[in-house]
């Protein structure tokens, strides 16, 4: 993918993240073979299963407001990473408030790999550069 077309398609992702449509961005950015990670654990493989993981906790939202933060763009590897710190209204009522770190690896317009961190594991990254430094977080192979 060219590198105007990969900062659009991730730049379209965070707008759609910002107006708490995550379902829709999720259905238009992630691959159907996406691995997703949740601190280093595999969360779901494949789009099918990620989805069917996160689809009650959204619909289940009464509103969801938006807030993607420290975004930084790798172009030359494919890389996005950024903050996220959105709230939503769960169907109790009860606002809950999300912090955590979102680092995806794209090809060919979609994400194919998704590693969310948060909690203890997310402030170490941050902490370590992560934002500063994205290709540091792959691995040898994949970073060439």
């Amino acid at each position: 993918m060219e590198s105007n077309n990969f900062v659009a398609a991730t730049n379209k992702q965070i707008e759609l993240l910002r107006d708490g449509k995550p379902l829709e961005a999720f259905d238009v950015f992630f691959a159907s073979t996406v691995q997703m990670f949740a601190n280093d654990v595999l969360f779901a493989d494949g789009a099918v299963e990620g989805r069917a993981k996160q689809e009650p906790f959204i619909s289940a939202a009464q509103s969801i407001i938006g807030k993607i933060e420290d975004v930084v763009i790798d172009e030359a590897r494919g890389l996005c990473a950024f903050r996220n710190l959105s709230q939503f209204v769960d169907g109790a009522g009860v606002v809950q408030k999300i912090d955590g770190l979102c680092w995806q690896r794209w090809d060919d317009g979609k994400v194919v790999e998704e590693r969310y961190y948060d909690g203890a594991m997310m402030n170490v990254l941050l902490k370590n550069g992560l934002l500063q430094d994205l290709a540091g977080h792959m691995t040898m192979k994949e970073a060439e």
